[in-house]
């Protein structure tokens, strides 16, 4: 690969083998305003590409050169979303629901999430939670200006954010997938709601619904994990329902983790600042992540299926200690 025609080849090959999706001519074309046989010409290397050309690849592929010509094992690139920086709340949801259709698409796709705080897709299935999670967020990590001095209400959320929430809900609920949770990670969202309730955000029946649907949230999440897979609050609801693996660690959970596994490719999103989002799908880096599961996994506890005994004594705790928060609050 010494010629630049040669490299040039290899390269495109190699940002189309890590977009199997696309339709890389026609896509290729779009992106630098050309003819699809002008795309197949810079393909082929018949014609060689600007830096110009070079640089909207990269960037719209999320295609790091410094990755593909690997001239530093010690150097790790990541693609960053910041809220109120380059995206808003909307961008982040719609991202979220993009990644997990992304790992819909096949069967063979698999995600696992490594929570410090319970995953966003349960509380997407419940109206009260959603609305409230979205607030949170927005009010207190965001500092979004519209919500400085309200409280809590469910018309502040929009109908669009609820959209997106069920449509992430729906599209994670057909995922296969395994979540390792600590007891910190139910623990978040109840000093959520009790910030909320001590500042006036909420008051005492918004405060109740919330923990009915908390309840409602352990109740079925309790039953996912004796079938092992994933079920809609209804039971009337028939949908395809994908895979779905729980494990309890002792050890808290510093951070969450996301790991998408898609046939030989590798993608690793990590959240920062609770809401903002770093990715990347290097090759080094994401082989660690995957090494890191497997021991985090063997100091896990299964509480999926046939582990009765471990199932039972979790989701009990946990019930018991929203009962003890309630009745502390109340």
């Amino acid at each position: 690969m010494n010629s630049d025609r040669d490299i040039q080849i290899s390269f495109l090959e190699w940002v189309k083998s890590k977009n199997p999706e696309t339709k890389f001519a026609d896509e290729l074309g779009a992106l630098l305003a050309i003819s699809k046989d002008s795309a197949y010409r810079r393909m082929r290397g018949d014609t060689l590409l600007t830096f110009n050309e070079i640089r909207k690849i990269s960037q719209h592929f999320g295609a790091s050169l410094d990755t593909f010509f690997n001239q530093s094992k010690d150097t790790v690139l990541f693609h960053k979303k910041m809220l109120n920086v380059n995206y808003g709340y909307i961008d982040f949801l719609k991202s979220v629901l993009q990644a997990v259709k992304m790992i819909g698409q096949k069967e063979s796709y698999h995600m696992t999430y490594i929570a410090k705080d319970i995953p966003p897709f349960h509380y997407f299935r419940y109206p009260e939670l959603s609305r409230f999670k979205s607030y949170f967020w927005m009010r207190t990590i965001l500092k979004e200006p519209t919500l400085a001095s309200k409280p809590f209400s469910s018309n502040l959320i929009s109908q669009e954010m609820m959209d997106i929430c069920s449509a992430i809900w729906k599209a994670y609920q057909e995922v296969p997938s395994l979540e390792i949770w600590s007891d910190e990670t139910f623990n978040i969202t109840l000093r959520q709601i009790e910030y909320s309730y001590d500042t006036g955000a909420l008051n005492h029946d918004q405060f109740q619904m919330l923990i009915d649907e908390v309840r409602q949230l352990l109740s079925i999440l309790c039953v996912e994990a004796e079938e092992g897979i994933k079920k809609h609050p209804d039971p009337s609801q028939r949908v395809l329902s994908g895979k779905f693996d729980l494990y309890y660690n002792e050890i808290e959970i510093g951070d969450n983790t996301v790991f998408f596994s898609m046939d030989d490719r590798r993608m690793v999103m990590k959240t920062y600042n609770m809401l903002n989002l770093l990715s990347t799908t290097d090759p080094v880096f994401c082989e660690n992540i995957e090494k890191y599961i497997k021991t985090i996994l063997q100091k896990s506890v299964p509480i999926s299926s046939s582990s009765e005994k471990e199932r039972l004594k979790f989701f009990n705790a946990m019930h018991a200690k929203v009962n003890e928060f309630e009745k502390r609050m109340g």
